[in-house]
């Protein structure tokens, strides 16, 4: 199953109209506005954390944040052992019947990025994708000079943690009772 990237800030016709054709930019407004409820909907069957659609829609209209998502085509899911490089389609276009199979919410300070919220949809989870969207953004913004990465995560999320500490994250603290449930979580950092 092939799937490709995208930030959507891409297809935001105001900001980047020179990388759109006309079709592109007429549509964008569309397609960003069911991306963003995909979106949300993939983050309130994966994740405990409350987030609402308006919070989504003010993230993505907040100077220096990103949207990075793992899309796929809307055919018939075709079950893969492990996603990989080799996986990535370039030529995959984005359109309404897209699947978005995981996304990285983040934005940009200075020589900083912090992520938000990261999802997977529960079928793709522990398959490469959050390892591919991760190494795409440390990849992007290391040529923009981006030198710091900070996040918080559930300190029960084992998977999450591990991943992070894959790609050399490190716990620098704990928030107690950060998160609506009472739940700790980790604060972790990576310097380039």
């Amino acid at each position: 199953m092939k799937i490709n990237f995208l930030d959507l800030k891409e297809f935001n016709p105001l900001k980047f109209p020179e990388i759109l054709t006309a079709a592109e930019a007429a549509a964008a407004p569309i397609l960003t506005e069911y991306v963003i409820k995909e979106m949300f909907n993939l983050h309130a069957q994966v994740s405990r954390t409350v987030w609402n659609i308006r919070m989504f829609d003010e993230e993505f209209n907040r100077e220096g944040s990103g949207f990075l998502i793992c899309y796929m085509d809307g055919g018939k899911a075709i079950a893969v052992p492990k996603f990989t490089i080799s996986d990535i389609d370039e030529n995959l276009k984005l359109d309404l019947q897209s699947i978005i199979a995981g996304f990285f919410i983040f934005y940009n300070v200075l020589d900083e990025i912090h992520i938000l919220d990261v999802a997977v949809a529960k079928e793709l989870q522990s398959k490469g994708l959050g390892s591919l969207m991760l190494y795409r953004i440390i990849r992007s913004n290391a040529k923009r000079g981006i030198r710091y990465y900070f996040l918080e995560v559930r300190a029960s999320n084992k998977i999450a943690i591990n991943l992070y500490k894959k790609f050399g994250f490190k716990i620098f603290m704990i928030r107690k009772n950060y998160y609506d449930d009472g739940e700790d979580a980790l604060c972790m950092a990576k310097e380039l």
